[in-house]
């Protein structure tokens, strides 16, 4: 007799065995504690399909953009083994500059990765064009380098790049860490005035969001632009319906 219902997933379930169930997504994170308000993807409340997060205590936000050592991959590909173990079905980063390791990765596992925004960079180009002025705002362009777009299997000369130097509540909080909070209005400001002035000085038909800390902001930042904003979370939501397709029945 065919089971329908609770009794049916709770059948799937004990069977299935693994420590998460009907999890589309898993994230490596950084080591980090300065918020990460809604819209963020570690934020529980961000997504409509639950989000899995093993942080890495190995690593923080400056030793990844700024002292990427080789042997600082081992920590990841650990981290995403146990979460295919686990039974998460595609795995995401918390942090954009992972696309330095986006191929390493993905051989390290047998489900989905996708570490970085960056690795819809080549999809954005065809989707607009080849003359199209895509611009990418990330945490710092000065670490941003040829090896993230190589890995993720397109060319850093095809976009315009704009970083959050010069901006002292996003820097100092997200980037140093020398404070565990942040003014929001003071910080929604700071990536406002950022993406207004990379997107109107070059002129650009779209605008890839590198930083996930930016992606809380991706509303404001369209309505500031009035052009398409693809980040961390669009990849994130595309890759969850691929995964967990919904029942068209």
């Amino acid at each position: 007799m065919r089971k329908t219902g609770e009794q049916a997933i709770n059948t799937k379930n004990i069977k299935d065995g693994r420590r998460y169930h009907d999890t589309p997504v898993g994230v490596l994170c950084l080591n980090s504690s300065f918020p990460k308000p809604k819209g963020h993807v570690r934020n529980p409340e961000t997504f409509d399909f639950p989000v899995i997060c093993k942080v890495i205590d190995e690593v923080d936000i400056p030793t990844l953009l700024f002292n990427p050592t080789p042997e600082l991959i081992r920590p990841f590909i650990e981290g995403a083994q146990q979460l295919e173990k686990d039974g998460v079905k595609a795995i995401t980063g918390s942090c954009g500059f992972l696309a330095r390791f986006q191929s390493q990765l993905a051989e390290a596992v047998n489900i989905p990765v996708f570490t970085s925004s960056i690795v819809q960079a080549f999809m954005v180009r065809l989707m607009h064009g080849a003359h199209a002025r895509i611009g990418i705002l990330t945490a710092s362009a000065a670490a941003l380098t040829l090896d993230h777009f190589v890995q993720c299997g397109t060319r850093i000369e095809d976009f315009v790049i704009r970083g959050m130097e010069g901006y002292p509540e996003f820097w100092e909080t997200i980037i140093e860490g020398k404070r565990n909070y942040f003014d929001m209005v003071k910080l929604e400001s700071e990536i406002i005035d950022s993406a207004t002035t990379v997107a109107t000085e070059n002129n650009l038909d779209a605008l890839i969001l590198e930083c996930t800390d930016l992606s809380a902001f991706s509303k404001p930042i369209q309505e500031a632009i009035t052009i398409p904003v693809y980040d961390i979370n669009s990849l994130v939501e595309y890759a969850a319906f691929s995964v967990c397709r919904k029942n068209y029945a």
